[in-house]
This record gives structure tokens, C-alpha cells and sequence, in this order.
């Protein structure tokens, strides 16, 4: 664990005796960093204006939950300022301990992030910052299935996941994976199976990743823009 990292985990327990925490994990909303797979039609500024955007709406979302530690784990070279901003240098709100994500593929990644906060944890939810319209519900649910299953799951369209929540670090779910690809979630229940570990599936949702994704869901917020108010924000702000 590095120094800073220790830091962090000391700030986010003190005082605190809940055992649960949620880690969003988040790239820099910087051109060229984010969405690529959306330039074009979009810019690359509008790409990330737009990731930035999801990251504050599911920030807001996971804030909600009480009686859980929050952190953000960020890509490398990340710079933090107090509040939230939709442009220039990611921000985050107080209530989170940002924490380095390290270097290596996905996978590896968040095994090394799971392995560190397991030893303070007992129950650990992954998500990303890619469903901006995530039902709360669902992070509430995923927390209590915890409780009678080793794993739970987040299903989406594309093949992955946009949710993994642990009782333990399973290492096995990690290693050898496709990822970005359209077997993750077949591989992972796989892992899953092989090690005789119970586990939930929950909501099948979407991620946004391609330009047919990001018409759904100008759709889906022109009807309910509570859902993710800076995401419906931005889009409009884009005309979509």
C-alpha cells in the first residue's frame, strides 16, 4: 500500500464503524481520455464534457447511500480540487477518498483496489461512471444481496458489467478476463461457477458507449431528466 493511499484509507475510517464500502471507478474528463468512441459526432471536448457530467450524476447517486465509506478511484496523474466541475480537472465532493488506481489492464487494477480495502471491509461494490441512469435502487439492492451471496452483479447490454460487489477478494474473477470486450460477464460468472461462490444477479442496464447508446438516453432524460441532471444538463447544452 503506499503512503498516500494509507493516508486515505486512515482519513476515510476515522470515526466511522461501518464495514461497507462503494468505489466509482473514474477516468480524467479530459479530451482524448474519455468516450473516444463517440468522437464523432461528438467532439473531443464534448466527450468529455460529457464523462464529466456522468461521473458528478453517479457521484450525487452513490452520495446517497448512507452508512458506507465512498471513494473515487482515479486513473494515473489525476489532479483533485475541492467540489465538483464538468470541465477541466476532476473534482470530488468531501464525502470521498480519492485513491490512485494504479497501472495495469482493468483487471488488474481493481484487484489491487479490492485487496487493499478488503482489509478494512467486509462487503466492497465496484461500479463505473458509464451508466449515468443506474436506478439508485439498484446500489441499495446490491448492498443486501451482500449479505446472503459471495458475489453480486451488474449485467449490462454490451456483454460487461456496470457493478461487482464482493464479500472477499476474490482474485480468481480477474484473472485471464477479456476485457472491453462482449464475453466479460460470461467469463466472470464463469470464474464465479468454477469457485463455487454464490452469486445475484441484479438489473440488466447499459453502459454509453457507442452513438446509439447516447440517443437512448438523450431519449430516456428529455422524459425524466431527474434521473441524471447534469447528464441531461450537458445534452441539452450539446443539443441532443
Amino acid at each position: 500500500m503506499s503512503m498516500s493511499m494509507s493516508m486515505s484509507m486512515s482519513m476515510a475510517m476515522d470515526g466511522f464503524t461501518e464495514r461497507s464500502a462503494i468505489v466509482i471507478m473514474a477516468k480524467r474528463p479530459v479530451p482524448g481520455n474519455v468516450k473516444t468512441r463517440l468522437c464523432p459526432p461528438l467532439s473531443p471536448e464534448e466527450s468529455a464534457a460529457l464523462y464529466a457530467a456522468f461521473l458528478e450524476d453517479t457521484i450525487h447517486k452513490v452520495d446517497r447511500i448512507g452508512s458506507v465509506i465512498k471513494f473515487i478511484a482515479l486513473d494515473s496523474d489525476s489532479s483533485l480540487e475541492h467540489g465538483m466541475t464538468r470541465t477541466g480537472n476532476l473534482s470530488v465532493p468531501g464525502s470521498y477518498t480519492a485513491i490512485d488506481q494504479g497501472k495495469g489492464d482493468l483487471g488488474e487494477r481493481m484487484s489491487r483496489i479490492l485487496g487493499i480495502l478488503f482489509q478494512s471491509f467486509d462487503r466492497v461494490l465496484v461500479i463505473g461512471a458509464d451508466s449515468p441512469t443506474m436506478p439508485y435502487e439498484v446500489l441499495e439492492s446490491a448492498l443486501t444481496e451482500l449479505s446472503n451471496h459471495d458475489v453480486v452483479i451488474g449485467p449490462s447490454h454490451d456483454g460487461g458489467y456496470y457493478l461487482l460487489g464482493l464479500r472477499e477478494h476474490f482474485e480468481i474473477l480477474f484473472d485471464g478476463i477479456n476485457w472491453s470486450t462482449d464475453v466479460v460477464l460470461h467469463q466472470t460468472l464463469d470464474r464465479i461457477r468454477s469457485a463455487n461462490l454464490t452469486v445475484k444477479q441484479l438489473l440488466t442496464w447499459y453502459d454509453i458507449d457507442t452513438h446509439a447508446n447516447l440517443l437512448r438516453l438523450a431519449a430516456e432524460l428529455r422524459e425524466n431528466p431527474s434521473e441524471a441532471p447534469a447528464t441531461s444538463a450537458l445534452l441539452n447544452a450539446i443539443n441532443y
